[in-house]
């Protein structure tokens, strides 16, 4: 196979032309470890010992990660975020009880919440309210009577002796079975979540289905419980013990199979209905068998009783032997005021009239489409098929693939940041985020800038922020100054170099994600104006190198020669030049592009010293900040978002290949502890026993730069930082070291986030759910080796491993789907499923080894018209006319010798 798809494998069984039967690859075990184990040969602290099942876990599809008490440390840390995007925090823990209620907006101030403590010591069950991880009344138990015996236990750790969990965002499930029990329980956690469906995925909800099966062979009257404190004012009232007015718990009957209990507050005072915990919430109980009841029709108890008013619903059924009932829980909550977005900064808060912008809405999106907790409840109800139906639609899709369980768990599940206090969404669906939990505000252009998710999945939440902040002039409320600068994070913080050639790179993953060019020619003016940004502030000579000072996302101006912030540059030329073309702009994607390719004959002749790119210094500023002649893991991001986005090689590919090498050789290691020990400052991200790779190390020497600048900045060499790390290694994937790449992913799930020491569901840099750690998503896409480009009806596909037996999940402009793709020695066959939406086709490239004498294609019984090309292993099938997949059809390309 060709550089771009190496994939080390030894062919068993020799073609001869008596051979009958073909026999699929094996991966050559001895070889993999010895590329794995590359040793520095004692130039940097690392050691590489992996363990036994090393390389075969790697591929194998092994099964689904399940959590139970003796795995997790009795569900202490587990928590999965299950509301809605942009709606507020609410955990699921490995138990089922939900906890960490961040739903009220009242940790919105730096300090309210863990920042970068939180990996070492993180936040634990135990402690309820530790420090925003606050807790109430709410709960589900199940009370089964039989032989003359009523049990009742909570659907929690403290009911059920025996419960395993399976997390696999965005649903999370849960299994109840104790011995003295003859009653079953499953129950199915999760926010309606549907990619490209963005409002019918932020919804202030979590719905609950359970499945309560008779494992007994006689009939059992089963009552399931659900519970939960009115929490309005919770916050209020703990600190005014003499609050007025009342709390009020209301008991609707819906329809015959279906109660709610609707949580408010009366007879409050303006200046209290104006509190970020004032609002509603609503619980709901339905099931088409049984009778649901309440404890009481209403209930109504004063704001001063300190006691929590709690109201209790119960459906009641009769089972049947070794059958099974279903039933439904929604929980909604309205607390839409936010203090999240209004730019507050190590206690300065920037005002619309100093710096030309309105603090952002403070709002949540969702009041614009509901009015209380009610309403949103009566949404999900009446919707309830389509919203569950769609999100475990996705969730099938997903999961429905053959790459390992623990890959498309870790690849996925940062997702779920969305769903964090990290995120809110306010105002005209404006997609505004912290770094992480309640640090560093601003949706910081130079960590945001690596995420990969969320314009994949929900690209309206991309582009909310180019059209509502990154292209709209300050004058009007924005971030775009009047020479093509953007403030890294809204307000007045000034251009950071990379934040601003990751805005072009997210400008052009946008318009690729749409399904016409109507967002490209809309937007750009502004594109084309916050490229010559920076085009005329750090490269004013036009040789594709910056220069100058260029802050960036280390907190510090660097100058010099830098590999990592110039190549990533070049790279935004040549999106940009791809742009220009698209509208006609000939000769500024000529210039682009030129540009481009002087900084990366500059790259390759200059900055690359036989073993990996480096930091050319500046002579009139020595003392300047940076990583010059170490090896540094963010030096071949521009190459790494290139495949994203389907730019190819951007840098020679076998200096590329040999940088990868020696940053897996120098800078990852299975157990930190010696380099920590050898460089003890910078933050702990990764601990003792634990592997990564360490953003910098020296194995030519020069670690004295760690000298140079504020210590804090320069420690951040020592650290394994999630975000960084993921970019570069979803770049080995795509460049001939899947292995690699698939190494330091099983490293990061089963290692540094497993359930048994800290949050699977909480990445830690700065603070928590911290943002870049999206950027996981990026080795799915180098995975399957996915492009798409909507608006030309561009789709291509080139599996890194197991090509001859690969399924994984895609997502397009208008729908998602399956990809499907099995190869013997003559023939080779790639279905493209549509689950939900459509898919729009005019070019279709995949790679086969195939001497091709036949192809074959059909979309639901009709052969397309099609013409087709094969250059090396790629091969490119052009259709007469647009093709449309639509939902639940299939198309099918079989490719003969």
């Amino acid at each position: 196979m060709n550089k771009n798809t190496f994939v080390i494998i030894t062919i068993i069984g020799v073609l001869l032309s008596a051979c009958t039967e073909y026999q699929p690859p094996v991966i050559n075990k001895e070889k993999i470890l010895a590329e794995l184990s590359l040793s520095s040969n004692g130039k940097t602290e690392v050691v590489k010992n992996f363990p036994k099942n090393f390389p075969e876990v790697l591929i194998d599809r092994g099964n689904p990660t399940v959590y139970t008490r003796e795995n997790s440390n009795n569900f202490e840390y587990i928590g999965m975020p299950v509301g809605g995007i942009g709606a507020g925090q609410l955990y699921l823990g490995g138990d089922g009880q939900l906890w960490f209620w961040d739903i009220f907006s009242l940790n919105h101030e730096m300090g309210q919440l863990k920042g970068e403590e939180a990996y070492q010591y993180p936040y634990e069950r135990s402690k309820p309210n530790e420090k925003g991880a606050r807790m109430i009344h709410q709960g589900f138990s199940i009370t089964a009577k039989f032989q003359g015996k009523q049990i009742t236990k909570k659907l929690n750790r403290e009911g059920f002796k025996n419960i395993e969990f399976i997390g696999q965002y965005p649903v999370g499930e849960v299994n109840y079975k104790d011995d003295d029990l003859p009653v079953a329980v499953k129950m199915e956690a999760y926010s309606p979540f549907v990619p490209l469906d963005l409002d019918n995925s932020i919804l202030p909800a979590t719905v609950f289905d359970f499945e309560i099966s008779n494992t007994s062979n006689q009939e059992i009257e089963v009552d399931l419980n659900a519970w939960m404190e009115n929490a309005v004012l919770v916050d209020s009232k703990s600190k005014n013990k003499n609050l007025a007015g009342e709390l009020v718990n209301k008991v609707v009957d819906i329809t015959k199979n279906e109660k709610r209990i609707i949580y408010s507050a009366k007879n409050v005072n303006d200046t209290i209905k104006n509190a970020l915990d004032f609002g509603s919430m609503s619980l709901t109980l339905l099931s088409k068998e049984g009778t649901i009841t309440s404890t009481e029709k209403n209930q109504t108890q004063k704001l001063s009783d300190s006691l929590a008013l709690v109201g209790k619903l119960s459906n009641t059924i009769l089972i049947k032997p070794k059958t099974t009932h279903k039933a439904t829980a929604i929980l909604t909550w309205y607390f839409p005021k936010t203090l999240a977005a209004l730019n507050k900064w190590k206690g300065q808060s920037w005002a619309a009239q100093d710096h030309g912008h309105p603090g952002a809405d403070t709002t949540r999106y969702y009041a614009r489409l509901f009015s209380n907790a009610n309403k949103v409840a009566s949404y999900v109800s009446e919707n309830y098929n389509e919203l569950s139906g769609n999100t475990k639609k996705w969730h099938k899709t997903w999961y429905n693939s053959t790459l390992p369980y623990w890959f498309l768990d870790r690849t996925f599940l940062n997702t779920s940041i969305l769903a964090s206090s990290t995120i809110s969404l306010v105002g005209d669906r404006l997609y505004y985020g912290s770094e992480g939990g309640n640090q560093g505000p601003g949706t910081c252009t130079h960590v945001y800038g690596y995420t990969q998710a969320p314009g994949r999945l929900f690209p309206n939440l991309e582009k909310s922020i180019r059209e509502q902040v990154d292209y709209v002039p300050i004058s009007e409320g924005g971030a775009l100054k009047e020479n093509g600068e953007v403030h890294f994070r809204w307000f007045n913080m000034g251009m950071a170099v990379d934040g601003q050639s990751g805005i072009i790179m997210k400008s052009y993953q946008l318009h690729q994600v749409s399904s016409d060019d109507s967002f490209l020619k809309k937007n750009y003016a502004s594109i084309k104006k916050i490229m010559n940004g920076l085009i005329d502030h750090n490269d004013a000579d036009h040789d594709g190198i910056l220069t100058g000072p260029q802050h960036n996302t280390l907190d510090a101006a660097w100058y010099g020669k830098v590999t990592w912030l110039s190549l990533y540059y070049t790279t935004a030329l040549r999106a940009m030049s791809e742009m220009a073309k698209e509208v006609g702009d000939n000769e500024y994607a000529e210039f682009c592009l030129a540009t481009a390719d002087k900084g990366r004959n500059y790259v390759e002749e200059h900055l690359f010293n036989g073993e990996y790119f480096i930091h050319e210094a500046d002579s009139l500023h020595l003392d300047s900040p940076g990583t010059y002649t170490g090896l540094e893991y963010s030096q071949l991001l521009g190459q790494s978002w290139a495949y994203q986005v389907g730019l190819g090689e951007v840098l020679d590919y076998d200096k590329a290949k040999t940088a990868l090498e020696s940053m897996w050789r120098y800078n990852f290691t299975t157990d930190v502890d010696a380099f920590r020990k050898a460089h003890p400052t910078g933050r702990w991200y990764a601990m003792p026993g634990e592997g990564g790779i360490i953003a910098c190390t020296w194995p030519r020497g020069g670690s004295e730069a760690l000298e140079k600048g504020d210590p804090r900045f320069a420690a951040y060499n020592n650290e394994c930082q999630n975000g960084y790390e993921y970019a570069a290694t979803s770049l080995m994937m795509r460049h001939g070291m899947p292995y690699h790449s698939l190494a330091h992913i099983w490293y990061m799930d089963q290692n540094r986030y497993h359930g048994s020491k800290r949050n699977p569901y909480c990445e830690i840099e700065w603070g928590l759910h911290y943002a870049r750690s999206m950027a996981s998503y990026g080795h799915f896409i180098s995975v399957s080796g996915f492009e798409y480009h909507g608006p030309k009806g561009y789709i291509s596909f080139a599996p890194q491993i197991t090509p001859h037996d690969f399924k994984s999940a895609y997502t397009s402009s208008e729908g998602w789907g399956t990809f499907e793709q099995k190869q013997t020695y003559d023939s080779q066959t790639n279905k493209i499923a549509v689950s939900y939406g459509k898919l729009q086709l005019k070019t279709l490239m995949l790679e086969t080894h195939i001497k091709i004498d036949d192809i074959d294609i059909k979309i639901d019984g009709n052969t397309p018209k099609f013409t087709y090309e094969k250059d090396g292993l790629r091969l490119k099938i052009q259709f007469e006319k647009y093709q449309t997949i639509s939902a639940t059809k299939t198309m099918i390309i079989e490719i003969d010798s």
